[in-house]
């Protein structure tokens, strides 16, 4: 088996937001479905975001009730292969979804132990760019703290920063709006008015809308700052998009 290439989706690209019912209809194309599969140009394996011609599919489950086989993907050979419906076309978006609901466990295993991960923006992003198939724990890391994390509104952040030097609160989020992945810069001191600051930057210089949650944890990354400089790194390990593993990236401190 061989790793499928994950071509993220146009931007252009807006499915519906996918149901109970939704996810239920798509996971019943996995089975029975050597008819439909050898028929269609385009499949897609939610269990590694591959999408390929249904004539690429060369094993298939034979059934013992003697119906129609069921296509194992060429890719990893999970019997997780779709063809879609005119809702819900073959498309990244639509693989991540269905991956992190059927294979939940295992996605969030993934998170878990996550070292690496495609920078991406928002939750469309996240799933556009297949990041659910991308994350991976392949660099040798030393991890140096776990902290809490609350976002703060994208578009209130500069208020907040600049009401009179007040600490920014938490405040009311949409999941789908907030920053959902990549390895970022940690950054946590005290300004020239010496109010503390503790900023999440990416590899594109963008500060993310997080804060540490409280001022015991801002304490601990205002430490590892000081130790660590720019080796300090950060990345979100939890499908909630609360929690941040802070690690010395190797090949920053050399």
């Amino acid at each position: 088996m061989t790793n499928p290439n994950i071509l993220p989706d146009d931007t252009s690209l807006r499915i519906p937001p996918m149901g109970f019912d939704d996810e239920n209809e798509l996971n019943g194309q996995t089975a029975y479905n050597r008819t439909i599969v050898e028929g269609s140009a385009r499949c897609g394996c939610f269990h590694c975001g591959g999408i390929f011609a249904g004539n690429e599919v060369s094993q298939w489950l034979q059934e013992d009730d003697g119906e129609d086989d069921t296509a194992l993907c060429p890719y990893c050979g999970v019997d997780a292969v779709i063809v879609g419906n005119e809702r819900y076309p073959v498309c990244m978006m639509v693989l991540s979804g269905l991956y992190m609901h059927w294979f939940d466990q295992e996605y969030k295993q993934r998170l878990e132990e996550a070292t690496d991960m495609p920078t991406c923006g928002d939750y469309e992003d996240y799933l556009r760019k297949g990041i659910p198939f991308l994350t991976n724990h392949d660099r040798k890391i030393a991890v140096v703290g776990e902290i809490e994390l609350f976002p703060l509104s994208v578009y209130g952040r500069a208020e907040e920063l600049c009401n009179d030097g007040h600490p920014p609160q938490p405040v009311e989020y949409d999941d789908r709006d907030i920053y959902m992945g990549g390895v970022v810069t940690v950054h946590a001191g005290f300004d020239e008015h010496r109010y503390y600051y503790c900023d999440f930057i990416t590899g594109d210089g963008i500060k993310l809308p997080y804060d540490a949650w409280s001022g015991t944890q801002q304490g601990l990354v205002l430490d590892l700052s000081r130790q660590y400089g720019d080796a300090l790194r950060g990345i979100i390990t939890d499908t909630s998009m609360h929690h941040m593993r802070l690690f010395i990236d190797a090949d920053a401190e050399e």
